[in-house]
């Protein structure tokens, strides 16, 4: 079993990062970016089917390959109809199931490390000077008139310890806060560090010439922009990992359900029952049961079947 959990997070990472590469190379990939990214997994044809068809319903281009002949990307246009219970039959419950297993994959997440991570954050940052917003609000008008980059650079660090707060609403969703915070802080750098602020040219000219209200006007408008920005940023984030996780859950549910009938039915048989019995028992075609102990990376035991992945 630790070995499918390590597994299983090898492959949530691999989606995870590959998603993020096509996010800045226009949502377009290669067939050779997928088996880079997948490399220490036995990516064979159905493998492939089952991560193209993935990213292209995502909205993410295969080079190379067309949708409509991806049969997983059919798979999970048709899983609201097409499901298995422990009996054999079929019923419309896939996605719960899915879900099921996702959830899992959420509740074995390291919280207790995650909760140290956290405590180093705010020690790492608290040795950072906190400021008044009167403070912080002259450092915009340093900035704005001088391009002070030290007045940049307080700024930026006066968010830190705000960001802590900030994604307190969004843990244990099944993004852990390093991921977080290092989401967070990418969103708030991007905006305060790259001056997207400054294109406001309303904040821009209350900085030039207001008195110290405007300037704390202004000052609260950057704060609450910095804080939206963060907040879509973390639900994409946290929307993004579902995803996997509910994929993930589809291929788990899948083996796991093989897996059961296979130890089932050569408990009674007294031998490793066949693919063809299992499908027979399951009332499913052969193809799903050998999708299944591919998608296993042919770890199945309890199953019949001419292997195809060497043994090392």
């Amino acid at each position: 079993m630790a070995e499918n959990k390590d597994s299983q997070a090898a492959f949530m990472e691999a989606v995870g990062s590959i998603k993020e590469y096509a996010k800045v190379n226009g949502n377009i990939v290669t067939r050779e970016d997928v088996h880079s990214f997948f490399k220490d997994m036995a990516l064979d044809d159905a493998k492939f089917q089952m991560i193209s068809g993935y990213l292209m319903a995502n909205g993410i281009k295969i080079q190379g390959e067309d949708s409509v002949d991806n049969e997983f990307l059919k798979l999970m246009e048709s899983a609201s109809d097409d499901n298995i219970d422990e009996s054999g039959q079929h019923i419309s419950k896939e996605k719960q199931e899915d879900k099921k297993v996702a959830d899992d994959i959420v509740s074995h997440l390291d919280y207790e490390e995650d909760e140290k991570y956290l405590k180093i954050y705010l020690q790492d940052i608290s040795g950072i000077q906190p400021m008044t917003d009167v403070t912080r609000s002259y450092l915009l008008m340093n900035i704005v008139e001088d391009n002070d980059k030290e007045s940049l650079k307080l700024l930026t660090e006066s968010y830190l310890e705000k960001i802590a707060s900030w994604i307190e609403p969004f843990r244990g969703k099944g993004v852990l806060a390093c991921d977080l915070v290092q989401e967070a802080n990418l969103a708030m750098t991007a905006y305060i560090g790259q001056h997207e602020w400054l294109n406001n040219y309303e904040w821009k000219d209350k900085i030039k010439e207001g008195g110290q209200e405007d300037l704390l006007n202004v000052l609260k408008g950057i704060d609450e922009a910095v804080k939206e920005l963060i907040e879509g940023s973390l639900n994409m984030l946290i929307d993004e990992q579902t995803d996997v996780n509910m994929v993930s859950g589809k291929i788990l549910n899948k083996v796991n359900l093989v897996n059961d009938w296979g130890i089932r039915l050569k408990e009674e048989l007294g031998r490793k029952p066949t693919v063809e019995e299992v499908a027979k028992n399951m009332g499913v075609a052969e193809n799903v049961v050998l999708e299944a102990i591919r998608l296993s990376s042919e770890t199945i035991e309890d199953i019949k079947y001419e292997k195809t992945v060497p043994k090392e």
